[in-house]
């Protein structure tokens, strides 16, 4: 019997560490509008890199297109820290909340044009307003803190390997 519990907790000691490290987070779950914010940077980190290469223009505008679903579902969901305020306050960051969302499904609207047009200037231009949306938005409704996965949206994609 002995044996069994020394055994058990040798088990429980060397494998603690690669345990992940969500599991002892409290209350970190994160929220549907966050995922589909994920979702949608997702996309748009991905047509940054191929926005330029007409021969992935029908996967590009899928990507536009996911952007765009991702924003409209966004919009019918309440912010998390929307929920902690009542009154005035709430009401007032509800609304910069929709019309931050507003424009940018305006945005998208136009990146995809531009994307339909293989106008890449345009398109380019489109996801620098995009991403400056993104960093005001987040500034003015106080989230956003996180994770950076790949280069800033707008900054050139990477050249095309040899040969293609």
């Amino acid at each position: 019997m002995k044996n069994i519990i020394r055994g058990l907790w040798l088990f429980a000691l060397l494998t603690t560490p690669f345990a992940p490290l969500n599991l002892f987070a409290q209350g970190e779950h994160e929220s549907p509008l966050h995922d589909e914010m994920e979702g949608m940077n997702h996309a748009l980190r991905l047509v940054n890199r191929q926005y330029t290469d007409l021969t992935q223009k029908a996967s590009t505008l899928a990507l536009v297109a996911e952007m765009h679903k991702h924003a409209e579902t966004a919009k019918t969901l309440t912010p998390p820290k929307a929920v902690k305020m009542t009154g005035d306050p709430q009401t007032q960051y509800l609304n910069s909340f929709h019309n931050d969302l507003d424009k940018l499904i305006t945005e998208i609207a136009a990146l995809k044009q531009a994307i339909t047009a293989d106008q890449t200037d345009v398109a380019r231009a489109e996801i620098e307003k995009i991403g400056q949306l993104k960093e005001s938005s987040h500034k003015e409704l106080g989230v956003g803190g996180g994770k950076h996965h790949g280069p800033p949206p707008g900054s050139p994609p990477p050249p095309a390997p040899p040969g293609q």
